[in-house]
């Protein structure tokens, strides 16, 4: 028990402990050397169990002029105008910050309310970015928690953190620092949330080392210099591969928005992101930099998908050893999907302005998949082998100018407080990966993900397709003519009557002159997996319906020769598009139930889709392209569009019997033993499916001449 503590402290209950200037607290501060009026609070919290929490009152300004020391279970505390800061000319070492742990192992430790002013401006005899103090700097704890608090004006790290675990970093803001915001070496279980960063010198948050992490929520930006936006470092052999990034806006950064690399003795130790859903404009502003763009990624496999990157300078996410030399080994894959890449520009050291890049093609490779590029200076693939699934046009922004990114649509975009129509609708909208989830996006949502940053999020713009379009029901399939599956679907646009219409799915795709468009049917609600042409013209969103029917179609006046195994139709687009005017090599893929396949006795390679066209079924070039536990799959070149029927043809079994031979005395003396042969008899029309047998039939008498020849031979043989 502190000797020395004033006489009010025993009329404040637990388990707070005021600090204050104007003689009102606990421990009462001059403005001069509080840091002992400070200290002494913090240790006796430390050594009271029943007092948890030091509070400093404000409005004052508590000057220090030596470390504030907080020990295990305890809370420093202040009012939003009480600021703890730096004596000027303070002289300390390299290595020491303005607030530190009271021992190594030390748990459970906030801080949180108030402002800590490094004073940079009183001193300006050191070099910022040198480790000269930090504001927190806490090594060897669990369980910290920073919150609330204004950090400001120094030539270090806002929250430094070495060998610590369960840190959180949350609702702070920091500005003009002289290094990093939060700087987690070597940690694990690290949360930094809805900050408000503007760098100087280097970055908003920078992970070195250090596994399990989420960053969400903050927004990032620099003053005319400082470093990257998210900076997220591998040296040697940690495994970092739980590590994610996402709905963080960050703008204007020196250098990019989120910079991820490896360095140093490298092991090919895992190393995986996620980084999705950000909004990352106008970064990589130091011309005179590499470390530029708006993802740059080196050493590390990433998913980068439904970010919006717009206006980078150099690439719009760009795999490249921009700082250190590329680690050993190979197979780096960044999949990138889902994403919107526009406006990049160039830098004189930086790049072209392309929209992806990858200046490591020896070792480093991407995967494409749904993303929107336009008006990239440099064009939108520099040694990058381009996806058919991407799109080129403009995204329809909102309003570019204001950043608001939302995407416009006949059906209503988000403006922050309530929904607006367009007169326009996004190529963006229901134009995603087709087995990317949708669910939080809201109805009607096209069933299908957006691309960009609001993609399946309950802020992601309305899709123009009606409910009634999309997919109703499931489908497992059972004897033909069975009721059993789903409900029905409405018939749309299709001239099939919605009586024939037992489920229905709806896909959407953006069509491009000279690029792949293919239409996939993620739901399975019917037999169709996919169908693909190559575009002749464009005429942007286009949508597909597949229909699978109860019955052969109302459009179609017979049935095929060879038994059904399902009745479908396909409408692609408006009438008349789905011709050879406008597509070229149309394929379909297509799955039949292998338990069909077995109860019917179906002869596998039979198997075929039929197309009915000018009043006749005419069988499609189809070939088997792989199977599962459950299904085979097909796929059909097709000239058009119209009812289809996949139909296949009954295995002929084939019956075995023995008839007997033409009579020949010789060859029955040669063999002394009966002769037969088989014949094979196939089943009848009816379909007769009988198991083939073997039936012995021989010549009446046959056994008695046989036993007359026998013994003649034997009379013989004696009389000689």
């Amino acid at each position: 028990m502190l000797t020395h503590i004033p006489v009010v402290l025993c009329m404040t209950p637990p388990p707070v402990v005021y600090v204050a200037g104007d003689g009102s607290g606990d421990f009462n501060c001059s403005g001069t050397n509080d840091h002992i009026q400070i200290n002494q609070a913090l240790e006796f919290v430390t050594e009271n169990q029943n007092y948890t929490t030091v509070y400093l009152k404000g409005p004052f300004t508590y000057v220090i002029d030596d470390t504030l020391l907080i020990g295990s279970n305890t809370t420093l505390e202040g009012d939003s105008n009480a600021t703890v800061k730096l004596v000027r000319n303070a002289g300390w070492s390299s290595t020491k910050p303005l607030i530190k742990e009271r021992s190594s192992n030390s748990m459970d430790i906030t801080i949180c309310g108030f402002t800590i002013d490094g004073n940079r401006e009183g001193n300006t005899n050191v070099r910022s970015g040198s480790g000269y103090y930090n504001l927190i700097h806490l090594s060897d704890c669990q369980n910290i928690s920073v919150y609330n608090m204004y950090l400001t004006n120094n030539h270090g790290d806002g929250l430094k953190t070495d060998n610590c675990s369960k840190v959180e970093f949350y609702n702070n803001e920091a500005y003009s620092l002289g290094h990093d915001a939060l700087y987690a070496s070597i940690c694990s279980n690290v949360e930094a949330y809805n900050n408000k960063i503007s760098c100087r010198t280097n970055s908003g948050l920078r992970i070195y080392n250090t596994n399990h992490v989420n960053a969400f929520g903050n927004v990032i930006t620099s003053e005319g210099s400082g470093g990257a936006g998210i900076e997220i470092q591998k040296d040697g052999t940690p495994i970092m591969d739980d590590i994610e990034v996402y709905n963080n806006t960050i703008y204007e950064t020196a250098l990019a928005g989120i910079w991820i690399f490896s360095q140093g003795s490298y092991s090919e130790s895992p190393s995986n992101i996620h980084i999705h859903h950000n909004q990352i404009y106008n970064t990589g502003t130091d011309s005179s930099s590499e470390v530029i763009g708006g993802i740059l990624s080196d050493g590390f496999n990433a998913t980068i998908e439904n970010n919006m990157i717009d206006g980078a300078y150099g690439a719009g996410i760009v795999q490249n050893d921009a700082y250190f030399s590329d680690p050993p080994g190979s197979g780096y894959l960044v999949t990138v999907r889902n994403n919107i890449i526009t406006n990049t520009r160039t830098s004189e050291a930086g790049g072209n302005g392309s929209g992806i890049c990858n200046l490591l093609t020896d070792t480093h490779a991407f995967a494409l998949q749904n993303n929107l590029f336009y008006n990239n200076a440099g064009g939108d693939y520099t040694d990058v082998q381009a996806s058919p699934s991407d799109i080129v046009a403009d995204p329809q922004y909102a309003d570019r100018n204001k950043h608001d990114y939302h995407l416009k649509s006949k059906a209503g975009h988000w403006d922050g407080s309530s929904w607006v129509n367009d007169n326009i609708s996004s190529p963006c909208i229901d134009a995603g990966y087709s087995l990317s989830d949708y669910s939080k996006e809201p109805h009607p949502n096209g069933n299908r993900i957006n691309i960009g940053p609001y993609g399946n999020t309950e802020r992601a713009s309305k899709s123009e397709l009606d409910e009634s379009n999309s997919s109703s029901g499931s489908s497992s399939h059972d004897s033909r003519g069975s009721s059993s599956r789903g409900s029905s679907g409405g018939s749309g646009s299709s001239p099939e009557p919605a009586s024939n219409v037992e489920v229905k799915e709806v896909s959407q795709v953006f069509i491009t002159n000279d690029k792949n468009a293919k239409f996939d049917f993620p739901k399975n609600a019917t037999c169709v997996v996919y169908l693909g042409f190559e575009a002749k013209k464009t005429v942007g969103k286009t949508t597909t319906i597949v229909e699978m029917l109860k019955n052969k179609s109302t459009l179609v006046s017979d049935l095929p020769p060879e038994e059904v195994y399902e009745f479908f139709n396909l409408w692609v687009g408006k009438g008349g598009y789905g011709t050879s005017n406008n597509i070229e090599n149309p394929v379909v893929c297509f799955r039949v139930e292998k338990s069909w396949i077995q109860d019917r006795k179906i002869n596998q390679s039979s198997i075929t889709l039929n197309r009915y066209n000018d009043t006749t079924w005419n069988p499609l070039s189809t070939s088997l392209s792989g199977e599962d536990d459950t299904y085979l799959y097909f796929v059909a070149r097709t000239p058009g569009f119209s009812p289809f029927a996949i139909t296949g043809t009954a295995t002929e079994i084939e019956i075995l019997t023995e008839v007997p031979p033409k009579s020949d005395t010789q060859g029955a003396e040669q063999n002394n033993e009966s002769i037969g042969y088989e014949v094979e008899k196939k089943p009848e029309q009816t379909g007769n499916t009988g198991i083939p047998r073997k039936e012995s039939v021989s010549v009446p008498g046959f056994e008695i001449i046989s036993c007359i020849v026998g013994l003649l031979g034997i009379f013989l043989y004696k009389v000689r």
